[in-house]
C-alpha cells in the first residue's frame, strides 16, 4: 500500500463541557479514552487508484483487554488480498500490538499510546517490510452528555526492517466529532492529515466517518467510509469498512 492544505490543530478540545463526564457516556468503548475488553472482526477495502484497479482487501481480527477502564493492550490481526491488474497477493498482513493508559484531570481525559507494527507481512504489496514504532498523545472533552471532541497527534517511525525499503517517518494529526444517540447510536466525523517527514513537502487530508447501533448490550455494528481529500501525497483513492464487535468478553 502506498504511502493538504493546512495542519488540524488541536482546536475544538476548548468547548466548555457540561452535564456529564465521559464516564458518563452510554456506549462502551466508543470514546477513545473509555477502554473495555473486546473481540472485533473488520473487513476493509481500500482502493489505492481507482482507474487503474489497485486495491487492498482486508480481514482484520482486533482482540482487546482492559485492565481497568484506564488501561489496556490490544492485538491486531490482518488477512489481506492486494489486486492490481498485473498480479494478485493473498496472506498476512503486518500485525499491530498496542498498549494505552488514560488519566483524567476534571472533564479531560488525557491518553497516551504505544502502537508497534510487526513486519510479519507474508509478501512485500501486504505490507511494509518494516517495523514501526507508533506513539500517540490526544486528549478528549465532552461537549454534553450526546457529544465529544478529541483530538490527537500520532508519530510513525521504522526501525528496523529490509533494509532496501524506503524509511518511514511520518505524523498524522486528527479531530474526532462523535454524537452519541439516547437510542443507542452514534456517527462521527474524522478529519485527518498526515504528514510525511521523510519526504519533505508531501501530506495528505484524508476524511473517515463512522456510524454505528449497539445491537445489544453486548454487541455493535459500525459502518466505516472514507477518502482521499487533498494534498500531494496520496495513500489511496477511497475506503470503506465495517464491523461486528463483541464487548465485555
Amino acid at each position: 500500500m502506498h504511502k493538504c492544505i493546512g495542519i488540524i490543530l488541536l482546536v475544538g478540545v476548548c468547548a466548555v463541557p457540561s452535564f456529564a463526564q465521559i464516564q458518563k457516556f452510554c456506549i462502551p468503548g466508543l470514546a477513545p479514552s473509555r477502554n473495555v475488553t473486546s473481540l472485533e472482526f473488520s473487513p476493509a477495502i481500500t482502493v489505492v487508484d481507482n482507474d487503474g484497479g489497485v486495491s487492498v482487501n482486508t480481514m482484520t481480527t482486533k482482540m482487546y483487554y482492559a485492565f481497568t477502564p484506564d488501561y489496556n493492550i490490544g492485538i491486531e490481526v490482518p488477512l489481506s488480498r492486494f489486486e492490481s491488474p498485473e498480479q494478485s497477493v493473498n496472506g498476512l498482513g503486518d500485525i499491530l500490538l498496542s498498549a494505552e493508559a488514560i488519566h483524567s484531570v476534571h472533564y479531560v481525559d488525557w491518553g497516551v499510546k504505544l502502537d508497534t507494527y510487526l513486519p510479519t507481512a507474508t509478501d512485500d504489496l501486504l505490507g511494509t517490510s518494516k517495523w514501526i514504532v507508533s506513539p500517540a498523545v490526544f486528549a478528549l472533552v465532552p461537549v454534553s452528555t450526546n457529544f465529544f471532541v478529541a483530538a490527537g497527534y500520532k508519530q510513525y517511525i521504522s526501525v528496523a526492517g529490509e533494509g532496501s525499503k524506503d524509511n518511514i517517518n511520518y505524523a498524522r494529526w486528527r479531530l474526532l466529532l462523535t454524537y452519541m444517540a439516547d437510542a443507542q447510536w452514534w456517527v462521527t466525523f474524522d478529519p485527518q492529515y498526515y504528514v510525511d517527514y521523510e519526504n519533505s513537502g508531501q501530506a495528505e487530508l484524508i476524511w473517515e466517518s463512522e456510524i454505528g447501533v449497539m445491537v445489544n448490550p453486548g454487541t455493535a455494528l459500525y459502518i466505516k467510509p472514507g477518502a482521499h481529500l487533498g494534498g500531494n501525497w496520496k495513500s489511496r483513492d477511497w475506503t470503506f469498512s465495517m464491523g461486528f464487535k463483541i464487548l465485555y468478553l
